[in-house]
């Protein structure tokens, strides 16, 4: 994927979110466009990526932790990366059934 600039991303309308994937209970859509901004931007911290997405840096840490318990995301501590088990979600690999069964404990 592109660096195009998040803005431009939307403007077009080129988020995954738009298009029509499931979702399974315990995922929000920010959930998805935390993982669409790693997977074009690389690893960062919680922060960097609620000044993108114009959300709240506490409502992005805590969506972080919850991906990264159920292992899209890696965290090394200060910022979050996209894991491959999350690349293989935005990539249509991994099915809203197998994450559905992930309850995050």
């Amino acid at each position: 994927m592109s660096n195009e600039s998040f803005l431009s991303r939307l403007l077009r309308g080129g988020f995954r979110e738009q298009e029509t994937r499931l979702q399974v209970d315990w995922m929000t859509h920010t959930d998805e466009r935390i993982m669409e901004h790693l997977e074009a931007n690389g690893s960062t911290t919680p922060s960097g990526i609620a000044t993108t997405l114009e959300k709240s840096e506490e409502y992005v840490a805590d969506r972080c932790r919850q991906l990264a318990i159920r292992d899209l995301l890696e965290n090394d501590g200060r910022s979050y990366g996209l894991a491959a088990r999350g690349t293989a979600y935005l990539a249509g690999e991994i099915g809203a059934e197998e994450l559905s069964a992930d309850n995050g404990s």
